[in-house]
């Protein structure tokens, strides 16, 4: 089990999710690292993000629209987007950056700040030479394959040794964004961690919220957002 951080007030964690995302899980490591979530989802219009946020993190879910990298949808890939959360995240992403908010992608969240960013996606890892380990017929929690982090703010977290870790995606970067720094990767070469070289962005292909309660390298990125956006918090920044 991995403790729960209460020693310091907890600073607002904004997490953008779709209608039929699961919040539990995010809101569960987001309360264990010590921060208090708040899930926003697509509504009639784009909210604004709260005055008080300190840090954002984009959930998996649905596929980015292929448009936004300028792609058609692909033979043989059903689509499953979800336009209104593309609307959503991309005006908070612009917030959140321009305010120096730390920001943490999972899954969908990785490929939502690879396009934002100008890169490109792979629509269906199957139809590639990619390992069909990505998304095993196994329950969210199961250990898929290894990846290992290579520089950057990620190592520093993670470690450089091999990690093991679960896998729920049919998509994956096909080409990185402009500015954007490809930090962890899985054995068969596809990128599975991406950060801004000052590390306020970073995001990772795996599902951690499924993996926190118990495994401390998973725990460890929701900490790590948490501790950033307490330090943000304390010096005024989101004032």
């Amino acid at each position: 089990m991995i403790p729960e951080a209460h020693a310091m007030p907890a600073p607002l964690i904004v997490i953008t999710a779709g209608h039929k995302t699961p919040p539990e899980p995010y809101e569960q490591a987001v309360e264990r690292a010590g921060g208090q979530p708040r899930v926003v989802v697509p509504g009639d219009c784009v909210p604004d993000l709260p005055d008080d946020a300190a840090g954002l993190i984009l959930a998996g879910g649905a596929s980015v629209q292929p448009a936004r990298y300028g792609s058609g949808i692909e033979p043989g890939v059903k689509p499953t987007m979800d336009l209104p959360r593309d609307e959503l995240e991309w005006a908070i992403l612009d917030q959140a950056i321009g305010r120096g908010l730390p920001i943490f992608g999972i899954c969908r969240g990785l490929q939502v700040v690879n396009v934002y960013y100008g890169g490109s996606l792979h629509q269906e890892l199957a139809n590639t030479s990619y390992a069909p380990f990505h998304r095993p017929d196994q329950s969210r929690d199961h250990l898929a394959h290894p990846v290992r982090a290579h520089g950057g703010r990620l190592e520093g977290l993670l470690g450089s040794e091999q990690l093991w870790v679960n896998s729920i995606h049919r998509q994956g970067i096909k080409r990185i964004g402009a500015g954007l720094l490809a930090t962890v990767f899985a054995d068969d070469g596809l990128i599975e961690g991406v950060e801004t070289p000052d590390g306020q962005v970073l995001a990772v292909q795996w599902h951690p919220e499924e993996l926190a309660e118990r495994d401390a390298a998973a725990h460890v990125l929701f900490a790590d957002l948490v501790d950033r956006s307490r330090r943000l918090t304390r010096v005024g920044v989101t004032s």
